[in-house]
């Protein structure tokens, strides 16, 4: 009998955590994983009850472990009262110093996140951040806010600053240029526009 869903993602955390400290050695792999099994006293195999793709879907699971961590995090703080820009920077620091203690698992973890996975954190982002754009911007701003994540990942990586604060630097420089492309498409559009209404002009 299949477990419940919430059982199931207990179950599968429990599984992430054990596995963690093997991945750092032994990567994403099935002997990680089933290291992971014995030492929380399952057998071999074990992950296979509970992914179809142990390895890949691990995978997609420690970037949805995150996600969850970052929205525990930005509970604890009064969101709203912060601007949009400020909200997504939040988000996106939040969600990397939940991985603090895990930098070597996100860094081989990248070569198996799916853009699913990613787009699945974006979305989360401005949702949380309070995005309700359904036009165009929609695909814009997570198109736009994939690529910061992923950079600020690397830097985030790399960097070896005290408290991380090239990386935060580099995140608000990123974001600022996010938050200028819907006035950049507004403007354009209005140019458009004016131009098109120029032309019918012409033949009315």
């Amino acid at each position: 009998m299949p477990s419940p869903p919430d059982q199931l993602q207990e179950l599968k955390d429990q599984l992430l955590m054990a596995s963690l400290p093997h991945i750092v050695f032994d990567g994403w792999s099935k002997g990680s994983l089933n290291a992971g099994s014995i030492s929380i006293g399952k057998e071999i195999g074990y992950p296979y009850s509970l992914f179809s793709d142990p390895v890949k879907e691990m995978v997609a699971h420690f970037s949805n472990w995150a996600d969850r961590e970052m929205l525990k995090k930005l509970d604890a703080i009064d969101l709203q009262s912060l601007k949009i820009r400020q909200r997504i920077a939040t988000s996106v620091r939040y969600r990397l110093e939940s991985l603090a203690d895990h930098e070597e698992a996100v860094a081989r973890s990248l070569f198996y996140l799916s853009p699913r996975s990613l787009y699945e954190t974006v979305d989360l982002i401005w949702r949380t951040a309070g995005d309700t754009s359904v036009d165009f911007n929609f695909y814009t701003k997570r198109m736009l806010l994939s690529a910061v994540l992923t950079s600020t990942t690397a830097c985030w990586l790399a960097d070896k600053s005290e408290g991380h604060n090239d990386t935060w630097d580099f995140l608000d420089r990123r974001i600022e240029d996010v938050m200028r492309i819907p006035k950049l498409n507004a403007f354009f559009q209005s140019k458009v526009e004016k131009c098109f209404g120029s032309i019918r002009g012409r033949f009315n």
